[in-house]
């Protein structure tokens, strides 16, 4: 009994003690011969199923009996039947030859293999029995079960043991195998034992529970789950794990065996565990298969707002209320949609699923979690990694709402419910079909139930293997089958995509049949491949979109160094596009667009690419470039083929193209980089005049570097609110009173003082970043004039300038034109709205709308820069505006050009016509100041009068135009008017 344990090969995993109990079970129940045990009193102690068929008793009336039951005249009691004389001391192992009686009377002889086993200071008979007779031909058959049944618990991995508690409470281990020498240090009949019953080398900390663990398996007869530290004789620190089973003796004594493992880096491993789940960044859980949870980390409670302890053995169905319909077990493998595990099978990762979690206050909220189950130590337990998906939720929700739409159309459609079976030969065909079949395939489901061959051959030829392989595969792993393929209807020959879900099951005879449905899912393919269309191509000219050509760089710079050559990545933009969208409207503009992605195309090779980047830019891809003439011939070609006009619905649009270029290499090495240097050199192309071309320079990279920074400044300049409005007045020449103001923007920055408005509003405009600055200025003017008003200094109309993207933004316009008003106090009746020709011009029909709620409101709008634009008098006429103001551009030359004279005595006479007023800008000498007053328009705004003031010098020219009141004539006279 205290032969060495064979080393476990590395990596190997130590049976269960339950598995080690029923090996012992097995091992008795397995030995063909008879095996007896006898005490030292020549009492039965065990009595195998071989012993029963051999001499006829059943096991249980014999246990406890003499031997001489089976001994010829029933007596000569152990040294008969172990062949001995008392007189010659203990029994001794070995063969023997006894003549042997049994149940029926009849008698044998009987060949025993006797060896013996301590128990405590005895030790006990151990007899293999066989008839001679009858196995005297298998002798070397016994003398194996003889050496397998001596070695077998050395041979157990672990430590096999028996403890017996007697009546009166005293306990004592009468075995230990001999792998305690190989784990603890001790030869079996050395353990040390202390006096109240436990094996000195139990960890002292484990002790009392080890002992009250006893005493419980004791009272209520249970097994005894053992598990605690021992310390070896060497002072190793070991994790032991087992179970023992008790048993009450005949004389009242509880006997356990039992079964320890070495658990040791098992344990270690849990703990690594703990350790490594509470410093997760994702929530992590342990369910029982009865919804119990049973373990979490530091990052679900923080997630879900529960104590730990709180969590701690409640069910699953407290975070997940919404999801835990049904028994939790149900749910849980509902989550899992896969066969359980046997447990060899380690541990399965399922894809993430999307649930709603409760927060404990109550709020829901989107979770993602992935869930395993996995088998340990016979115990069924799921694995879940939860992480809050609320972010990303929020922005898929508008695809997800459109793909659920589709989703729910195509789950409803009816299909083709079969039933479908393949045998292990190959043959397959269907038990059953639903008449939908013969929408989708053509035939009659009796068809295809008499000839398997016609589903085949209906299957798309492109994606027939690809079923029979899915197929295949569903076979071998009973796994679900889910594939989109493409039928064939026999008789029409139309296309239909299906989706096949079905479940596999193996019959006895190896057939596996398949229970699924067919749905009709070609309106969803159909759908999705607009959806992958609208992702990577612009609708009004089919072209791709910037997206595409940002995948298709990647495929040309691979080729490229490849074949160590060039790409020219080009930004074109259509010249006075703008007019066409402006005086024709946007269904014409697209037209035009589309003519004109029509006529790039057309200049360009088979291997170049042209993508609409939005408005009315476009980007093309030229490779294969080896010099720079490559480039400047195909841009030549371009521009000569815009040289024609543009029909579009018996109307000619006369466009040119203007044109920006970076290379690769040579100035970015990304498509992104390309695109800003290539748009940077648009913009210098543009500045030269319609129609030009221009390569990228280092210059244009520093100029595109200092506008990025002045895009962060201006960013940082609103968050500060650093943006403010000067007021330049305006005075009725007549009399010379003040009028109305204007307020214009201007940017005191911290780091610059006051920046130029030249140099800040382009940016904001390119950017999308002055609507934001033209609403500072509308709360910091109404403020002012407010005040002014309150301070008894003037009661004008102040006029804020708007941008176009706000004017068409009509509710967001009129909310913050509302909490202008609202904030600052100011009547309506004293806030002026100023756009831009072109601005109203763009859509008449939504400009005069907004111009109407703003009247309605109490608030004027005037046309400001009139001149520059397109404007029709049939649509101005309809505006409910109050005032022109004359673009700067004509005043300014008014007495040196004839032409810009007449357009201005063109503008006052037909404001006058609509009854109107008139607001030169710009009025800047006393020559100016002289016309327009002879032309007969009385208001004025310029450096004549004076120039745009901040709030506190607009405050003293207010005070003293009420102290001293001004004519038009003292105005002239005093040359640079109340502003100085």
């Amino acid at each position: 009994m205290t032969t060495a344990v064979p080393p476990r090969p590395s990596g190997a995993e130590a049976p269960t003690p339950e598995a080690i109990g029923e090996i012992l079970r097995t091992a008795f129940a397995a030995v063909a011969e008879g095996v007896v045990v006898l005490d030292p009193e020549g009492n039965f102690v065990v009595f195998n199923p071989g012993a029963e068929s051999l001499f006829g008793h059943r096991g249980p009336s014999v246990i406890g009996q003499s031997v001489d039951l089976i001994l010829p005249d029933h007596t000569g009691g152990i040294h008969l039947f172990a062949g001995g004389d008392p007189a010659a001391g203990p029994i001794k192992a070995g063969r023997r030859f006894v003549p042997c009686l049994r149940r029926d009377g009849s008698t044998f002889t009987a060949e025993l293999h006797l060896s013996t086993a301590p128990m405590g200071n005895q030790r006990l008979l151990i007899a293999a029995v066989r008839d001679a007779v009858v196995f005297s031909s298998a002798r070397d058959m016994c003398d194996d079960a003889e050496e397998r049944l001596s070695s077998l618990t050395a041979t157990m991995p672990g430590i096999v043991f028996q403890r017996v508690m007697q009546v009166d409470g005293t306990i004592y281990y009468p075995f230990f195998s001999a792998a305690v020498r190989d784990l603890i240090g001790y030869d079996p009949d050395e353990m040390p034992i202390n006096q109240e019953g436990y094996p000195d080398a139990i960890h002292w900390a484990d002790r009392q529970d080890y002992l009250a663990a006893i005493r419980r398996s004791a009272r209520h007869m249970v097994p005894m789950q053992e598990e605690f530290r021992v310390i070896t004789r060497h002072g190793e620190v070991l994790w032991l794990r087992g179970t023992s089973r008790p048993a009450r003796m005949a004389n009242g004594d509880i006997l356990w065996d039992g079964v320890l493992i070495d658990v040791t880096d098992k344990v270690r491993a849990e703990q690594w565990l703990e350790m490594v789940m509470d410093h997760a960044a994702d929530c992590i859980i342990t369910i029982g298969e009865d919804g119990t949870i049973e373990s979490v980390n530091a990052a679900l409670v923080e997630a879900f707002g529960y104590p730990a302890e709180e969590l701690i053995g409640a069910n699953i169905a407290m975070l997940l209320p919404e999801e835990m319909d049904g028994p939790p077990d149900q749910a849980l493998r509902r989550f899992l949609a896969a066969p359980g595990l046997a447990p060899d099978q380690g541990v399965p990762h399922h894809d993430a699923l999307e649930l709603r979690g409760q927060r404990r206050d109550g709020r829901t909220f989107a979770l993602e979690m992935a869930l395993s189950e996995v088998l340990t130590e016979g115990k069924r337990l799921f694995i879940g990694i939860l992480r809050d998906i609320t972010g990303r939720k929020a922005t898929e929700q508008a695809l997800h709402e459109s793909q659920q739409r589709l989703g729910n159309i195509a789950n409803n459609i009816p299909g083709v419910v079969f039933q479908r079976y393949q045998r292990r030969d190959g043959r397959a065909g269907f038990n059953y079909l639903s008449d939908g079949c013969g929408a989708v395939l053509g035939g009659t489901a009796e068809e295809h139930l008499a000839d398997g061959k016609l589903f085949l051959e209906a299957l798309h030829p492109e994606d027939r293997a690809t079923f029979i392989g899915s197929a295949k595969a569903s076979m071998a792993s009973l796994e679900s089958l889910e594939e989109d393929f493409r039928v064939v209807h026999r008789d029409n020959g139309q296309i239909s995509w299906l989706r096949v879900l079905a479940v596999p099951r193996r019959l006895d005879d190896e057939t596996v049949i398949w229970d699924g449905v067919a749905l009709d899912v070609t309106d969803r393919k159909k759908a999705e491949e607009h959806i992958r269309f609208l992702a990577f191509f612009d609708t009004v000219t089919g072209l791709g979109n910037r997206a595409r050509f940002l995948e298709r760089f990647e495929t040309a710079r691979h080729n490229a160094e490849q074949t160590r050559t060039w790409i020219a990545v080009l930004s074109l933009g259509l010249d006075r596009f703008g007019i066409v969208n402006a005086s024709m409207g946007h269904s014409t503009g697209d037209q035009v667009l589309a003519a004109a992605a029509r006529r790039i195309q057309g200049c360009l090779g088979a291997e170049d690419l042209l993508c609409r980047a939005g408005g009315d830019r476009f980007l093309v891809m030229l490779t294969g470039i080896s010099a720079l003439d490559d480039i400047y011939d195909t841009v030549e070609v371009i521009q000569h083929g815009f040289l024609a006009p543009i029909t579009v619905e018996r109307h000619e649009f006369d466009l040119t193209a203007s044109l920006g270029a970076a290379v690769y290499p040579r100035d970015g090495a990304t498509a992104e980089v390309l695109i800003q240097h290539a748009d940077a050199a648009l913009q210098r192309a543009k500045s030269g005049g319609p129609g030009t071309f221009q390569l990228f320079t280092e210059e244009m990279g520093a100029r595109a570097a200092r506008t990025l920074t002045m895009q962060n400044r201006l960013r940082r300049g609103l968050d500060n609110r650093e943006f403010l409005a000067f007021y330049q007045p305006q005075i009725d020449l007549r009399d010379g009173r003040v009028v109305g103001m204007e307020a214009l923007v201007r940017w005191q920055s911290p780091d610059e003082g006051l920046v130029n408005p030249s140099e800040f509003i382009p940016v904001a405009e390119e950017y999308g970043l002055i609507d934001a600055i033209c609403e500072q200025v509308l709360f910091d003017a109404c403020h002012w004039n407010k005040r002014w008003q309150d301070l008894g200094l003037a009661h004008v109309p102040v006029a804020v300038n708007i941008s176009g993207r706000q004017f068409h933004n009509a509710a967001a316009l009129m909310a913050s034109v509302r909490d202008a008003l609202g904030q600052s106090g100011l009547a309506p009746g004293f806030l002026e709205l100023e756009l831009t020709e072109s601005s109203a011009m763009s859509d008449p029909e939504n400009a005069i709308n907004v111009v109407r709620m703003l009247a309605d409101l109490g608030v004027s709008c005037a046309i400001d820069d009139f001149g520059t634009g397109y404007s029709s008098l049939s649509v101005l006429k309809r505006f409910p505006l109050s005032k022109l103001k004359i673009d700067r551009s004509f005043v300014m030359e008014v007495t040196t050009d004839p032409n810009d004279a007449a357009i201005v005595c063109a503008i006052i006479a037909m404001a006058n016509a609509l009854n109107l007023n008139v607001v030169a800008e710009g009025v800047e000498t006393q020559e100016h100041l002289d016309f327009m007053h002879g032309v007969g328009c009385n208001n004025i705004q310029g450096f004549l009068i004076s120039r745009p003031l901040p709030p506190e010098e607009m405050e003293l020219f207010f005070s003293k135009a009420r102290a001293q009141p001004t004519t038009a004539s003292k105005v002239a006279a005093g040359g640079s008017g109340l502003g100085g």
